[in-house]
């Protein structure tokens, strides 16, 4: 949007999560996984001199995972009733497991597609930043781009899942602790039930 109008000199890209919310009492899969989190980017238009920007981006979703993880009462698809309350089927449901290999499927290949749209080598990106909700897949996702996982930071450690929140929030700490620096080129991944994955390249 920025790069088709030349009068946004802003924006603020925000993700938000609160899916504690949905989560039903005695739901030992939610309560162990899911936390509130919150993060935010600003996007500055800069001069062309400067290296810092949008690159590239990739997007894939198909749907097809719908039915394994969600929340699925309310809305006039299938209203809230007493009956469904009673019937505890409400909030975040698990109706099945998401298959334990799927980002480590998805991520590679999507990244690697996404480098080689921005015209950029992949092993010129200096940190990636994957949805946090399991360290053994960034690890194993990047052992499968044959990269070090030292270049793709967690934090699932300190805020457990906080979905959309979760990537800006891993970013947030980066650039706190100076991991990644100006002029670092970056790439973000991100998934999510259903199923979508996107990624983004940016040089900070």
């Amino acid at each position: 949007m920025m790069a088709g109008d030349p009068d946004l000199r802003y924006a603020v890209v925000v993700g938000v999560y609160n899916m504690p919310a949905h989560i039903r009492p005695g739901d030992a899969f939610g309560w162990s996984i899911f936390a509130d989190g919150a993060g935010a980017v600003l996007l500055e238009r800069v001069s062309d001199g400067n290296p810092s920007g949008y690159v590239a981006g990739k997007l894939v979703s198909d749907g097809t995972q719908w039915d394994y993880v969600g929340v699925y009462a309310g809305g006039t698809r299938r209203p809230v009733t007493k009956e469904i309350l009673d019937a505890g089927t409400y909030g975040l449901e698990l109706l099945q497991r998401l298959p334990g290999d799927r980002n480590v499927k998805l991520w590679p290949p999507l990244v690697r597609s996404l480098c080689e749209k921005g015209g950029v080598p992949l092993d010129s990106i200096c940190s990636f930043f994957f949805t946090q909700i399991n360290k053994s897949v960034i690890v194993e996702a990047m052992g499968a781009l044959g990269l070090d996982a030292a270049l793709a930071p967690t934090i699932m450690d300190r805020y457990g899942y906080t979905g959309s929140a979760c990537v800006p929030m891993a970013f947030h700490h980066a650039v706190k602790d100076g991991t990644v620096k100006r002029g670092d080129r970056v790439v973000f991944c991100a998934s999510g039930a259903g199923f979508v994955v996107g990624a983004n390249l940016f040089v900070y």
